[in-house]
Parts: structure tokens; sequence; C-alpha cells
């Protein structure tokens, strides 16, 4: 596998390669040049990758030209954790209490704020790291986008963002992150229990709002595992005949999940206050078939390949109830366990 993905990147041209969660086939979408695809309604067929940021095209590599592979390495993973500075603490702590104050002053319940930490590495590789992260996160969506005109990032996301198929919308609300300590099951505080419900009492009545007529079923609060670290999530699932991809995406993205609730007056601090493109981070991403059928997940737990190592994106859900200290440790837990990989 890594032989061919090799070729592919000395050739220059785009590829995107992923593995669905616990599942050991790996898949390849490749071109035979560096061309760049947009998808204005997801008509075609292929892989899809989406910026965070709201748009009427998304990038997307055809299903042309494809290729499978089975994970049979044993090779270990070393099991370090990078080091990472604190350079942007203060300016990200500031950050949370400006988030609290418009949480207090205005409408808004949540938003999720972010930071994008340079990490420098001797040997980057991003095909190595791809491999790291198949092996380290089993059950997670694992994948390496590589385009010379958008650049290479790679990942391993626990959140399904839209799953449809045949009529049948599947999503998931995520939120809420706290350490995993082994042998003991997750425990949350209000603080988390609150954020996560705000995402799916969101996506529920966003999906309504979209089709009146909308049975949507709501599963049960459950804590799902993603490497050193526990979610929250709620599965949910509902069915119509008139479910449309491009309408559903339109609804939902970007959830609470990343963005916030409201979701218009988040989007106003993030671009306000952030201060920096997220690009990709917290877009969505995932093979599509012709507009009926999708298995996106959103872009979390990832980097952007660099000149210098790898540029790591991690976020956090900011309520009421939260401490600016604890939000900051949080962002560094995410930013360690995915550091393993590289």
């Amino acid at each position: 596998m890594l032989k061919h993905l090799k070729d592919l990147q000395d050739k220059k041209v785009a590829f995107a390669v992923y593995k669905l969660p616990n599942s050991d086939e790996v898949k390849l979408f490749y071109q035979k040049n560096d061309e760049l695809h947009l998808t204005f309604d997801f008509s075609e067929t292929g892989f899809l990758m989406a910026p965070f940021a709201e748009t009427d095209f998304y990038s997307f590599i055809p299903s042309t030209y494809q290729d499978s592979f089975t994970i049979t390495s044993d090779e270990p993973v070393s099991d370090k954790k990078g080091i990472l500075n604190e350079d942007n603490k203060e300016f990200f702590i500031d950050l949370v209490n400006q988030a609290k104050q418009k949480l207090e002053q205005t409408e808004l319940q949540k938003v999720v704020i972010s930071r994008a930490i340079d990490y420098k590495v001797p040997d980057k590789n991003p095909l190595k790291t791809f491999q790291n992260l198949l092996k380290l996160y089993s059950n997670a969506f694992v994948y390496l986008w590589h385009h010379p005109q958008t650049g290479c990032w790679m990942g391993a996301t626990p959140e399904r963002f839209v799953n449809l198929n045949k009529g049948v919308l599947r999503t998931t609300a995520l939120a809420g992150t706290t350490q995993v300590e082994e042998g003991k099951a997750a425990k949350w505080s209000d603080k988390e229990i609150e954020e996560q419900q705000l995402v799916t009492d969101y996506i529920k009545a966003s999906l309504v709002k979209l089709i009146p007529d909308l049975k949507v079923d709501v599963g049960v609060l459950d804590s799902i595992r993603a490497g050193a670290l526990w979610h929250l999530k709620t599965d949910i699932k509902a069915r119509h005949q008139n479910l449309n991809l491009l309408n559903v995406i339109k609804t939902l993205h970007p959830t609470p999940a990343v963005g916030g609730v409201p979701k218009e007056k988040s989007l106003t601090f993030i671009n306000e206050n952030e201060g920096y493109d997220r690009k990709f981070y917290t877009g969505f991403l995932g093979p599509f078939i012709a507009n009926k059928q999708a298995d996106f997940y959103v872009n979390l737990r990832c980097a952007e390949f660099t000149s210098i190592g790898y540029k790591v994106y991690v976020g956090a859900g900011i309520t009421s109830k939260s401490m600016p200290e604890s939000e900051w440790q949080e962002t560094q837990r995410k930013a360690n366990t995915f550091c393993k990989a590289l």
C-alpha cells in the first residue's frame, strides 16, 4: 500500500485514501493529474473534502480510478507523546473568557473555539503518519488527502457527519471530552452533558425544520472512546423519500459540535475572534454517490502537512460552565493524542 501511495505522491497527482471505522479495508481514490475537481450539487461520484467555511462548491476526487488494500502490517507504533509548547496559551484563555462574556450577554448558548499548533518534526512523512493512524485508531474514520492544489491533510475522526443511503439518514451528535482512565468508566460533568444535549437538540430541530413531517429517532446517550479520550454521543436516524444530500448538508453544517448554538451567532464570533483560517479543519469528508448516497465524517483530530512538519488542529466547546484552564488542558490532551502518530 505505502509503495503505491509513494508512487502517486512522487508523481504529484491527487489522491485520497481512507478506512471506515472498525474496518480492515483501506480504499483509495486517485487521479492521474493534479486537476482540481469541484462539485456544486453532488451529482458526481467520488471522495469529497469540504472546508469549515460555508461554500457553494466542494473539492472532490472522482471515482474513475480506485484501489483497495487490507491492513496487515504488525509494525509497532511509538507510544511517546509529542511535546507541545504553550506559546499561545494566553491568547486561548482570553478567547475562552471572551466567549463566556458573549454567552452571558447575548443569546449565544455554545461556541466552539479552536487553535492551530505548528508541530516541528525532523522526519516528516505523511504516508507513515497515515499508517500510524490506521494502527492507533481502529474505531475511527482514518484518512489521508493529498492534492497539489489544496494541500496534504490527514486525520482520525470519531464523529460521523452524514450517512445517507436509500432515503435513510444517520448522523451523530458528539460533544464533551474527558480523559481515559484505564479500567474505569467515563466520568461526565454537568457542563459536558449540557454541551452534548445542545448538539442533539439542534440537529433534531434542524432536520424537522427542513422536512416538517420527518420522523427523527434519537438514540440513547452513550460514551465513545477515541484514543486516550472519551466523548459523549447520541446516534440520530431519520427516514424520508425527499431527503437530498445537498439540502441536508446545507441544513446541518457546521453542527454545534464544531460551530455552536445558535449557528449564525457562533459563526460570527468564530470568524471575528479566532484569528486564523480553519481551512478543512471541522469541515467534512468522505465518499459520495450522485446526491443520494454518502458517508461523511467531521474533520476532527487532524493535521495539515507543512514545510516544517505538521499543523495540528484542536478545539473545545465553550458554554457558561466552562473553566478557561480546563478548556486549554482539553485542547492539549487532544493534540497530544493525535501527535502520537506523527
